[in-house]
Parts: C-alpha cells; sequence; structure tokens
C-alpha cells in the first residue's frame, strides 16, 4: 500500500530525538588536502545566476546553504532537536553543525565551513570531520559521532567541544576507558535512558557502547568482525551498520546498510532482523512490490512504527513492529523527495526531511510540506542578457569559431550565447516534449543530451529519449538526420533505417563524420555526412565489465562523452574510465578508477568517480574532463598523468575568481580558443580561463 505525507505524522516517543548519520564506503579517511591546483588561471561566470543549491551560507531561509556533497561518503545528514523545540543538524560536506530556527534561518553552532580538523576547545576554535549522526542528553548536552575522526564529540551547552571517546586519526577496535578506546569511522550516537551512549561503528561492524563512566564495550558484534547472524550480543553480526534509533518499547533499531537489513536489539542485547531487503524488504502485507533502495535516517514514533529516509527511492518508509512496510510519497501527485537523508519526527507531530538538494521540508500535521530552509529554485528558462538569463539543468554545451556557444536545455529546448552575451532559444518548444521536426522553436525535442557543429554550421543534436540524431541548419530548420522517434534498436542504415537507444554524447571530425555515444545500446557509432549509420565499438546487451580490443572484442560499459582529436583518435569517458578508439578500431583504456565502487578519498586527483558528463580537447592534446561526482576539472596529458585544475574535491558550490575556485556538479565543457573554456555548472556557465596552457 502506499500512503501520503498526511498518515505519517506521528508523536514522537520521549527519548527518540533523532540522529543524522554519515557514511564512508569503506575507506578510513586521510588528512584533507588543502585546495590547490596545478593550473594558474581563473572562473568567471558566463550566464546564469551564479546560485547554486549546495554551499557554505548562514543566513535566512532562503539564502542560506548546505554541502550537499556528503552522498559521495555515503552521508546522510544527521538531525537533533533539543529540549526547546531547537532543530539542529550536522552539514557533513562542510564538516559543521548547524542550527535551524523556526523560521529557516541557519547558523553554524560548531566547526568551520571547509576547515576539517579535530581541535577541542570553545565552539568557534572547534573543527569536526565529516560529522554524522548526533543527540541530545537530558543535561543538553549534544553528542557527535565525528566519522572522520573516528570518535564521539561532545558540545556542552556552555559552547565547549570535547572529545568523549576515541582519538582523531586513530581508527581501531579498542574497548576499555574513553581515552584509550577506538572506533573506525562511527556513524551515529544514540541515547538510553539511562545514559549510556550507542555507537553505531560503520567500519568495525558493530554496535558499541559507552556508559555515563566513560567505559566503552562491545555492545553487538565483533569488531572487525563482518557478516549477516543474529543472536545475542558477540554472537551476531553485521555489516556497517549505520543509523540508530530507540523505539518505544526501548529496543535499539538498526540499519545495517552493508546488508540493506533492519535489526533491531532488545534491552538484553538479543538481536533479530526486523526488516531485510531488497527481497524481502519489499513486500508487505498486500504482497505488493516495492523498489527498496539505499536506507539513511531513520525515526520511531510511539506506537512502535520505525520510518526511514529510503534514499534511493525518494519515498519515505514506515515499519511497523510486526515488519509490514507502507511507503509515502511527497503528494497526491506521487512526486518523490529528492533523495531524503535525514529525518526527525518533533513532538507536536511535525516532521523535518532533510533532502540531498540542500532543502530541509517541514510537513505540518495534516500533510502541508513547506520548505523549512534552503534553496527553492522555480523551474524556469529566461532568455535576455547573460546575467539575467536563467537554464533549467543543462547538460551539454559547444562553440563555433566565432565565439557564440550552443547548450542543451532540459527543458526540451537548444539555448545560444552570442559572443555579444546575449541568451536565446533557437529550437524546440519549451516543456513540450515530441518529436516534430520544423522551424526553430516550432520544432520539438525530448530530453536534448549533447550536441556539435560541422564546418558549414549544422548544429547536430542527441535528442535521448526520442533515440534519434537531430539536425539543425543555418536557417534554423530542424530535421532528422538518423534514427527514429520512439523506435529503439541497434540496426545499422542510412538516415531514418537506423537505429538508437538513449544516444547521448556527439563528436565531430575533420570530415564532418558524426560519432555518437549510443548509451542505451553501450556502443559507439558512426554517422557520415550522408547519414549512413555505422557502428564503430561496442556491442548492444554487452558485458557490464570494461575490455580492452577491437571492434569484435572491445567493450563499452556507460558511454557518455566524447572528444576527438585531429588524427581521428576518439576519446570517450565510459563510466569511471576515459577509453581511446583509434582510426584503425582499438579500443584501449586511457585511465581509469580501478575503486569503481566508490570515491577513494577526499581531494584525490588520481581517480575520476563514477561519470563524467563532459570532456574536450585543448590546442596541446590535453583532455579536460568534468568529474561530475567529485565537482572539479580534471586535465590528463597525452601521458596520463591527472591533474585537478578547476574546484576542489568534497566542496560542491560556486566560487568564481582565482583557480581552483569552486564548482557545482560539472557537465558539458567545450574549448572555446586555445586559453578559454565554457563549462556547465549547476544551471550557469561558468568561463575558464587558463593563463599558462602552453
Amino acid at each position: 500500500m502506499q500512503g501520503y505525507v498526511t498518515s505519517i505524522s506521528r508523536k514522537a516517543s520521549g527519548s527518540c530525538l533523532l540522529t543524522l548519520t554519515l557514511v564512508l564506503s569503506g575507506l578510513s579517511l586521510p588528512g584533507f588536502a588543502q585546495p590547490q591546483t596545478s593550473q594558474q588561471g581563473t572562473l568567471r561566470l558566463l550566464a546564469g545566476s551564479g546560485d547554486a543549491p549546495s554551499g557554505i551560507a548562514d543566513g535566512p531561509a532562503s539564502v542560506a546553504r548546505f554541502n550537499t556533497n556528503f552522498l559521495k561518503f555515503d552521508a546522510f545528514i544527521g538531525t537533533a532537536m533539543n529540549g526547546e523545540g531547537k532543530l539542529f543538524v550536522t552539514d557533513p560536506g562542510n564538516h559543521t553543525i548547524r542550527k535551524i530556527e523556526a523560521d529557516g534561518a541557519v547558523s553554524t553552532l560548531a566547526g568551520k565551513a571547509e576547515q576539517p580538523g579535530s581541535t577541542d576547545g570553545n565552539i568557534a576554535q572547534a573543527r569536526f570531520r565529516l560529522p554524522s549522526g548526533m543527540v541530545f542528553d537530558k543535561a543538553g548536552n549534544l553528542y557527535v559521532a565525528d566519522s572522520g575522526n573516528h570518535s564521539i564529540r561532545k558540545i556542552s551547552p556552555d559552547g565547549m567541544v570535547s572529545t568523549v571517546a576515541g582519538k582523531a586519526g586513530a581508527p581501531g577496535t579498542a574497548d576499555g576507558p574513553a581515552a584509550k578506546a577506538r572506533f573506525n569511522t562511527p556513524t551515529d550516537v544514540k541515547i538510553d535512558a539511562a545514559g549510556n551512549l550507542y555507537v553505531a561503528d560503520y567500519e568495525n561492524h558493530s554496535i558499541r557502547k559507552i556508559t555515563p563512566d566513560g567505559m566503552v564495550s562491545t555492545w553487538a558484534g565483533v569488531s572487525g568482525k563482518e557478516g549477516n547472524a543474529e543472536g545475542a550480543g558477540r554472537q551476531a553480526r553485521f555489516l556497517r551498520p549505520k543509523a540508530l534509533v530507540f523505539d518505544a518499547a526501548g529496543n535499539l533499531i538498526v540499519n545495517d546498510a552493508g546488508e540493506m537489513i533492519i535489526r533491531r536489539i532488545t534491552p538484553a542485547g538479543i538481536v533479530s532482523t526486523l526488516s531485510v531487503g531488497p527481497e524481502k524488504f519489499d513486500k508487505n502485507k498486500n504482497d505488493q512490490e516495492i523498489e527498496y533502495g539505499e536506507i539513511d535516517g531513520m525515526v520511531a514514533d510511539a506506537d512502535g512504527s520505525v520510518y526511514v529516509a529510503d534514499r534511493s527511492s525518494g519515498k519515505i518508509r514506515r515499519i511497523t513492529p510486526t515488519g509490514d512496510v507502507i511507503s509515502f510519497v511527497k503528494n497526491k501527485k506521487n512526486e518523490l523527495y529528492s533523495e531524503p537523508s535525514g529525518l526527525i519526527l518533533a513532538p507536536d507531530g511535525d516532521i523535518f526531511i532533510c533532502q540531498r538538494d540542500g532543502n530541509i521540508l517541514k510537513i505540518k500535521d495534516g500533510g502541508m510540506v513547506a520548505s523549512l530552509s534552503g534553496p527553492v529554485y522555480p523551474t524556469i528558462s529566461q532568455d535576455g542578457p547573460a546575467l539575467e538569463a536563467r537554464f533549467s539543468s543543462p547538460s551539454a554545451i559547444t562553440a563555433d569559431h566565432n565565439g557564440n556557444l550552443y547548450l542543451t536545455d532540459y527543458r526540451h529546448t537548444i539555448r545560444k550565447i552570442s559572443s555579444s552575451g546575449v541568451v536565446s532559444t533557437i529550437a524546440g518548444m519549451i516543456d513540450q516534449r515530441g518529436s516534430s521536426d520544423g522551424i526553430g522553436t516550432e520544432a520539438q525535442f525530448n530530453i536534448p543530451s549533447a550536441l556539435t557543429l560541422d564546418s558549414k554550421g549544422n548544429l547536430y543534436v542527441s535528442d535521448r529519449e526520442n533515440h534519434s540524431i537531430r539536425k539543425i541548419d543555418a536557417a534554423g530548420v530542424v530535421t532528422t538526420f538518423a534514427g527514429k522517434a520512439g523506435k529503439t534498436g541497434s540496426v545499422d542504415g542510412t538516415g531514418l533505417a537506423a537505429r538508437f537507444n538513449r544516444p547521448i554524447g556527439l563528436a565531430i571530425d575533420k570530415h564532418d563524420n558524426v560519432y555518437v555515444a549510443d548509451n542505451g545500446n553501450k556502443q559507439i557509432r558512426k554517422i557520415s555526412p550522408a547519414g549512413v549509420v555505422t557502428t564503430l565499438m561496442g556491442k548492444p546487451n554487452g558485458s557490464n565489465k570494461p575490455r580492452d580490443g577491437d571492434r569484435k572484442t572491445g567493450n563499452l560499459v556507460d558511454p557518455i562523452a566524447l572528444a576527438i582529436d585531429p588524427t581521428g583518435n576518439l576519446y570517450v569517458t565510459d563510466r569511471t574510465s576515459v577509453r581511446k578508439i583509434t582510426p584503425n578500431g582499438k579500443l584501449t583504456t586511457i585511465t581509469e578508477n580501478k575503486f569503481a565502487a566508490g570515491f577513494i578519498g577526499p581531494h584525490s586527483t588520481q581517480d575520476i568517480y563514477r561519470m563524467s558528463w563532459g570532456i574536450a580537447m585543448d590546442h596541446a592534446g590535453n583532455l579536460l574532463v568534468s568529474d561530475y561526482d567529485n565537482d572539479v576539472i580534471r586535465k590528463i596529458s597525452p601521458k596520463g598523468k591527472i591533474t585537478t585544475i578547476a574546484g576542489v574535491d568534497g566542496y560542491r558550490r560556486i566560487q568564481t575568481g582565482s583557480l581552483p575556485g569552486r564548482l557545482y556538479r560539472p557537465m558539458g565543457i567545450t574549448t572555446v580558443d586555445k586559453n578559454n573554456f565554457a563549462i556547465i555548472s549547476g544551471d550557469n556557465v561558468l568561463m575558464m580561463t587558463l593563463s599558462e596552457n602552453p
């Protein structure tokens, strides 16, 4: 059964104030590098507002920003409410604890944005490193699972920060007195009626207990021993327990994230399974399938039910004491939450949901949803002077020889930024998805995703959801160049007889051959100027493992963006790697993230995480790659050396000025001239100027 938010406003049980948490994908965090770049230059705003959902700002609700980059570390936002009803959240990406007033105004309680550390002292001096779950005690002390420091910290009512247990930079498994005890990436902390603290010790796969007199013991599971087993205390096994909450009966509920299991631990320490997934957790009493995903924050009500934030599905789940699962969406239109992460159920029945987009929502009893704090962006696409223009999730960009820029807009249009700084819509009907050909804005597209220009000034567009390649000539006439709307496949042929499956990236060579990253088919296709489509590399339904080789043996996994050099070598971003296809059809891997399951550590300059939506080549043969999840631009030299030239890993926002600056989810990138490169960053277009680019 599926419900709406009107059904989940329930009174919270007395001691269950809530939490947040952050989790690191199996990594022991090193010291953070200072923001730096090997490249001299600047970033400036070329078009758009310059704003982004992520940032560091305190202030009124509409101005405040949080760092939404925490999910790269499997993080989720920690939340807590004090005895006065004040709401506090951890901002793990900014390494801070924030306070939110009733009107949504945000201030920083402790820590300093972009300055991770482990210093104790008053709140102005104290530093945290990826703070996670937290909880208040009856005396008003706030306990924080300081994940990156492998320690439990305390903020007293008088504003002093101290380390309760564990030691920064010293992960371990030791029990004993608090000063000698060691943790490994603790992600959540909760307190019982007797004042005992319970810790989700994520990388130690165990639940630890800290008594009021400071003795640390392993309460359930065995530190360093992962597994999946029920039983009493040390007989049980966990795999990366992530979040905790006490239910109304005094049981400790555990999100055993590695096994995708919700566990229940009785006050006597007996571990059992409350709900499992995805195979069994996805069914309720009506045997209805549920698209179960990654669970983040949890909260319990007075009736014994547990609510969980299902980040992957965008839903809130209610698990009853009997294990039945009921799902809730945002409203009667079945809108989903934006990757809900932290939850808190206030004593008055209000629910607070911390979303990945930086918004904190408040749901009043009765179901009314309002944004308490964070960015609220109306969906607009506005033409006009560049700094007054607005875009809606642009993804790809290209430049002509006159300095004009062309970009795709998610609202089914093609936009132009003239060299004189004026934005116009040159093709497509805003918010009117379709496949009609025609002149300019009479034509229709369905999520145009990439574009490229030929030597005659024709603009080619990968019309992703129409499974076709469209052509816009110099007079603005839109035609279907190859493929057919609504028809998927991998058939080669001429023009409309060919078939594609969700084509994305495009590139063009000096002979005006168009190359297509046919993403749904895991192929690279080639279209001659006459419209003849052939397959260059890959095969439909191929393996999910990349493999170098020739046309018959080479395998692509997730081709997205393309670039081509003057000699005809084609470069492809393929999930966590960059691949090269030579003119004679040989596929090789230029660079890859061997830690493909996740990010290897903050401020790494050696890996591309997850995927890139943009790649370009400069005049010296260097590849410039937009590293979407790490919020940076990487440069790959012809010899394969990787450096970061713009943005700083882990710091997601827009900051112009001297490099490295800051970027927000960079996507398309294109070469404008020898020293200038246009970058799509959020709903903005930035110009990166490199002062030394031999």
